[in-house]
């Protein structure tokens, strides 16, 4: 069962439910008025006959009836019988239209009625007729009497079969009117969606620039709309960036297994000496080196993208000896290359972190700086608080980065101008990897470098609590 399917049977039941209840509710509250203006009409009955003989003492008792052709006609009279009993359950008098009958005085009746209270009930097996009879109790003379009046309720259920069969044919024509109207709604409200899904099928990899049509309206409809259009903006990007990650790994692996293949080629054109095929050997192992450096990069950024990093969860860490680790690894790379590097620990912070991802951040960071500072300059680091988190700001004194290329320092295999100028190693993976590990963790990391004067990478890490 389709969605539309269930939508209109649900709706259906609902109004269904709706409708049976109010039609029973209905039906008690008008069964419940029928009833108690018949049952008014007894006591008014009762009432006049009581006060008749009440005015008139005569023992014993009689009914107060007119003689017919000699009086208006009695509404209030019409089929009503009305008989004056002892309270030993002896009938005194009884109204000419009940004959020889009698009304029925049982032993509970007689009992309350001595108790005086007022009786009604409804008799079944009287005459031809069920009939509502009341039992009023009543003094004349000195003596307990009471008057019990009783009409036929054939009128009564009448009105109220009648009462039924209206509710009934009013229910169902008005289910079958919302049944039809529910119909027309459901496919009125799910017929935009029919054209999202068919829309959304020829929608596929190869054409995911495409967007769904706006209805142009600022319903829910709209919102759905414009929700899935920003999912395929996303998805898009995503697909970009994996086919760009793509193209670049297979240019950066390409060079390196060309230049491999092409010392390999011509090492085996001709015999050469023991020196030669060692520098050829020792070519082909700085090529291999760097392809598995590659490799390496490459895999740690598949298992970031897939949540599968081998870093522990975060942690309580100080941040200090992480930053002087990463100094003391760096420091041999450092001298050789005649570049001092500073620490500026202004606090001893403990931050949240993964330690094994914090180092390599701060490792990645600093061999970065290393490598872009001239011979004889300087790298400075920083470690200070800042708005609830740690920051540690490395900042180096090399050519610094255009504002242009700035934007693009995070994207994968992205190398600046003074990277390629300076054939400074690295496939332009290691700042990426960063912000991946950084934002993981909670914090973030940027650049900012006035060009001409070095470059600064702040990172911030959250402070533990």
């Amino acid at each position: 069962m389709n969605l539309r399917s269930r939508v209109f049977v649900r709706h259906v039941v609902a109004v269904g439910l709706i409708l049976g209840l109010a039609a029973v509710g209905g039906d008690w509250i008008f069964s419940r008025m029928v009833l108690g203006e018949f049952d008014e009409s007894l006591r008014e009955l009762a009432q006049s006959e009581a006060e008749a003989a009440i005015a008139r003492p005569v023992l014993p008792p009689r009914i107060h009836e007119v003689t017919f052709g000699t009086a208006p006609p009695s509404f209030p009279r019409l089929d009503k019988f009305i008989q004056i009993v002892s309270l030993d359950g002896l009938p005194v008098a009884r109204s000419a239209n009940l004959g020889n009958a009698q009304l029925p005085t049982p032993p509970l009746v007689l009992s309350r009625l001595r108790a005086g209270e007022e009786v009604i009930e409804t008799v079944r097996d009287f005459g031809e007729e069920p009939v509502r009879l009341l039992s009023v109790p009543l003094e004349i003379g000195g003596k307990a009497y009471a008057i019990q009046v009783a009409g036929s309720l054939d009128d009564a259920n009448t009105a109220i079969r009648s009462a039924r069969r209206l509710f009934l044919v009013m229910s169902a024509a008005i289910l079958a009117a919302v049944s039809l109207t529910g119909a027309m709604l459901a496919r009125a409200i799910l017929l935009p969606i029919d054209r999202i899904v068919g829309r959304a099928r020829v929608i596929g990899a190869s054409g995911l620039a495409e967007r769904l049509p706006h209805p142009g309206s600022h319903d829910e409809m709209a919102r759905l709309v414009e929700t899935l259009n920003e999912m395929l903006a996303r998805i898009e990007r995503v697909f970009e960036a994996q086919r760009r990650f793509t193209a670049d790994a297979s240019h950066e692996l390409r060079s390196p297994l060309s230049r491999l293949r092409a010392e390999l080629e011509v090492t085996l054109r001709r015999p050469r000496d023991r020196a030669e095929y060692e520098r050829a050997l020792a070519s082909c192992l700085q090529e291999v080196e760097w392809l598995s450096g590659l490799t390496n990069e490459l895999l740690t950024l598949a298992r970031l993208d897939a949540g599968n990093s081998r870093h522990p969860k975060p942690e309580p860490v100080r941040l200090t000896p992480i930053v002087e680790q990463a100094v003391s690894r760096l420091a041999p790379e450092a001298s050789r290359r005649e570049v001092a590097v500073l620490v500026d620990a202004q606090a001893d912070l403990t931050i949240q972190a993964a330690p094994g991802a914090a180092a390599l951040v701060v490792g990645n960071v600093l061999d970065n700086a290393v490598k872009f500072s001239p011979p004889g300059g300087q790298v400075r680091i920083l470690v200070t608080p800042e708005n609830g988190s740690a920051l540690v700001a490395i900042s180096d004194s090399g050519p610094g980065i255009p504002a242009n290329e700035l934007p693009h320092l995070f994207e994968r295999f992205f190398r600046g101008s003074s990277a390629r100028r300076g054939e400074v190693p690295g496939a332009g993976l290691g700042l990426a990897i960063c912000r991946v590990l950084v934002e993981g963790q909670g914090g973030s990391i940027g650049v900012s470098s006035p060009e001409g004067r070095g470059a600064t990478v702040s990172i911030r890490l959250p402070l533990a609590a």
